[in-house]
C-alpha cells in the first residue's frame, strides 16, 4: 500500500514538474536570420525574423507554412530611407497560406510606414506559388522578374508598390491590392502576364504602365476603382495605346472612366488608355477560383 501510494506521489510530482516547465518555457522563439544564404529544403513556420537579406539560392528551396510571420527587423544602413531587409529567391518558393491562417511579411518597425523593409524578390526563380499571403509596409510588396508564377488571393497594403513585374509569364487573381502609391507597377519587356478577379483601390495610383508596353498584358475582369490620382496612369515613354477591357472602374460612365486616366489626353507624346466593354457593376473577388487546378 505504501508503495502504490509513494508510486502516486511521484507520478504527481513529475507531472506537476512538467506542466511548470512548459508554462515556464513560454511560447517558441523566434528564428532571426541575418544575412543568410538557403542552398537546401527549408521550412518555415512560427515568426521568421530577418536581419539583411536572405536568399534562397538556384537549388534551395523555401516553404512557408499557414500563420507564420516574416518579420523584417528595421535597417537602413546606406541611409536611402528604403529597409534593408529582403527575401531573394532564385529557387522555389511556396508559401501557401489560408484564409483563416495567411502567411504575413510585415515591418518589425514600432511604427511602421512603407518601405521599412525592401521586398519579396523572385529574380529566375524556377518555382513560385504565392496564396495567403500579406505583405506590407514593404518598398515593394511583391517583385517578380524573369520567371512564370502566381500569386492568388492575397492582399498588398501599405507599400510603395504593391504589386511589381516585368519580363514575366504571370498570373495575379484574387488579390486585394490597397493603399499603396502604386497598386500595380509593371514593364512588359516581352513578358505576359494576367491579371483578374482583383480589387485595386484606394491606391494613389492604380495601374502604372511604366513603359514601352505593347499591350500583351491582359488586365480585365477586375475592380479598379476609387484609386486617390489615376486609376491608370502612363510611364514616359509609353507611346502606344493600351486595353484594360471589361473591368469595373465605379463607373459605367465613359466620360467619368476615361477622367480617371493619366494618358495621352493630358499628355500627346503618350497613348490612350482604352477600357472598353466596362462593367456595370463589381466583379466578386476570385478566392476561390484563384486555387481551383492547383490542387
Amino acid at each position: 500500500m505504501l508503495k502504490r501510494h509513494r508510486s502516486a506521489m511521484r507520478a504527481l510530482i513529475t507531472l506537476f514538474l512538467g506542466i511548470t516547465l512548459a508554462a515556464c518555457a513560454g511560447p517558441r522563439p523566434s528564428l532571426l536570420l541575418t544575412d543568410a544564404v538557403i542552398r537546401d529544403a527549408v521550412v518555415w513556420q512560427g515568426e521568421v525574423q530577418i536581419r539583411g537579406v536572405v536568399t534562397v539560392k538556384k537549388e534551395g528551396s523555401l516553404t512557408i507554412l499557414p500563420g507564420t510571420r516574416v518579420v523584417f527587423v528595421p535597417l537602413d544602413e546606406d541611409g536611402d530611407g528604403i529597409g534593408d531587409g529582403e527575401l531573394l529567391v532564385e529557387g522555389a518558393l511556396i508559401a501557401r497560406g489560408t484564409a483563416a491562417a495567411p502567411i504575413l511579411f510585415t515591418s518589425g518597425a514600432a511604427t511602421p510606414r512603407p518601405a521599412d523593409w525592401k521586398f519579396l524578390y523572385l529574380d529566375f526563380a524556377r518555382e513560385v506559388a504565392i496564396e495567403y499571403v500579406v505583405s506590407e509596409y514593404a518598398y515593394s510588396g511583391i517583385q517578380v522578374h524573369f520567371c512564370k508564377g502566381r500569386i492568388a488571393a492575397s492582399e498588398f497594403r501599405y507599400n510603395v508598390d504593391g504589386v511589381r513585374f516585368s519580363t514575366v509569364n504571370l498570373e495575379v487573381v484574387g488579390n486585394r491590392i490597397h493603399h499603396n502609391i502604386h497598386g500595380v507597377r509593371y514593364e512588359e519587356r516581352r513578358g505576359t502576364a494576367y491579371l483578374h478577379g482583383n480589387a485595386i483601390h484606394d491606391n494613389d495610383i492604380g495601374i502604372f504602365v511604366v513603359t514601352r508596353a505593347e499591350n500583351k498584358t491582359r488586365i480585365e475582369g477586375n475592380n479598379i476603382s476609387g484609386n486617390r490620382q489615376y486609376n491608370v496612369k502612363l510611364g514616359l515613354d509609353q507611346s502606344a495605346d493600351v486595353s484594360f477591357p471589361r473591368n469595373w472602374w465605379g463607373s459605367a460612365d465613359p466620360a467619368a472612366i476615361a477622367a480617371s486616366f493619366f494618358d495621352g489626353a493630358a499628355d500627346p507624346s503618350l497613348g490612350r488608355v482604352e477600357a472598353p466593354e466596362p462593367l456595370t457593376q463589381p466583379v466578386v473577388l476570385a478566392a476561390v477560383k484563384a486555387l481551383q487546378g492547383e490542387r
